[in-house]
């Protein structure tokens, strides 16, 4: 009776094996039209349930990433002003207009020279953070918080705030007051932009360091435990082990960066309005400047287009360069 019962058992555990696989699949199967798209896909049903999970991000994406692109795209091949009822077509005219506009290359020079200064101090200030908080056990998150308040505060609110500490009789000169200097950030064109640069800096360094300290967190500790016995001190455990098991974190970090400084734009604006003699005007308040003030939404768009490519090309470096590095 028991061996009977035993023989029962492992049939069934047998069955429910063989169809385990089929699990998944078999409960979308049952809801109506997927069911029948199921049975007719035979095979391919694990292909199904993938396109069905990625449906509403490809939905997501299409309504507000590819057809607002290509949509830039088709702008820019006209010229197109929402108070005339005319949008002739222009061709290549208005990237020809760009590249001969001397504004244009500042806003390039003034863009570059921030992705310079932003990306590797955010990213080493961000770092340090992390391996701060790593340490801290009690009142970590305490500390996290506060550090990741600055990202989560609106971006005019943070201007407003550093355009007055900023300002030629704020908190700053009044510091450098006691000791007899005064620097005119926001009206100075050596000053402006690098003001602009550690105030940003200041707002995102929280939220990149939570990234890097999720990434330390999963490290497992074995490694450090034989790395010691092994007589590495703390400077050769960070510079290879921690740092070459930071690439991911890293490479998502920079990324991001790389793309906040690329589309800076409500600091400039709301600071220096791109000013002073347009040292801090960048691609996005030039978007913003052609496309609501001077009312030309083809040349803004063409603006667009040239930055979504610039920031492709060198994401796509990045990403390249840090991978290979994860390999060597």
């Amino acid at each position: 009776m028991a061996s009977g019962s035993s023989d029962r058992i492992r049939d069934e555990s047998t069955t429910v094996s063989a169809d385990g696989a089929r699990g998944t699949t078999a409960r979308i199967a049952g809801l109506p039209l997927v069911g029948t798209a199921t049975e007719r896909l035979g095979n391919h049903d694990d292909n199904l349930v993938g396109w069905a999970m990625m449906l509403p991000w490809l939905v997501w994406a299409s309504a507000f990433l590819i057809f607002p692109f290509l949509f830039a795209v088709y702008l820019s091949f006209h010229e197109w002003s929402i108070i005339s009822p005319e949008k002739p077509f222009v061709g290549l005219q208005n990237y020809v207009t760009l590249l001969n506009d001397p504004l244009f290359w500042k806003a390039f020079g003034n863009t570059v020279y921030f992705f310079v200064v932003n990306v590797p101090t955010q990213i080493v200030l961000a770092l340090a953070v992390a391996l701060l908080l790593d340490r801290i056990v009690r009142g970590r998150t305490l500390y996290m918080v506060g550090y990741f308040v600055p990202y989560v505060t609106s971006g005019v609110v943070v201007a407003v705030v550093f355009r007055w500490i900023y300002a030629p009789n704020g908190y700053i000169n009044q510091l450098l007051g006691m000791f007899g200097g005064k620097i005119n950030f926001l009206g100075s064109e050596l000053w402006a932009m690098p003001a602009i640069a550690m105030m940003v800096s200041w707002k995102f360094v929280g939220y990149y360091a939570i990234i890097f300290l999720a990434n330390l967190q999963s490290l497992p500790d074995n490694i450090y435990e034989a790395a010691a016995l092994d007589g590495a001190g703390e400077w050769e455990q960070f510079r290879y082990i921690t740092f070459p098991l930071l690439n991911p974190s890293i490479l998502v970090v920079v990324i991001l960066s790389t793309i906040t400084a690329f589309q800076v734009f409500t600091e400039p604006f709301i600071m220096t309005s791109g000013g002073p003699n347009n040292a801090t005007t960048t691609f996005v308040l030039m978007i913003y400047q052609h496309a609501f003030s001077y009312i030309e939404f083809g040349y803004a768009a063409t603006i667009g287009v040239v930055l979504a490519c610039i920031i492709f090309v060198v994401s796509y470096v990045e990403r390249n360069y840090i991978e290979k590095e994860v390999t060597m």
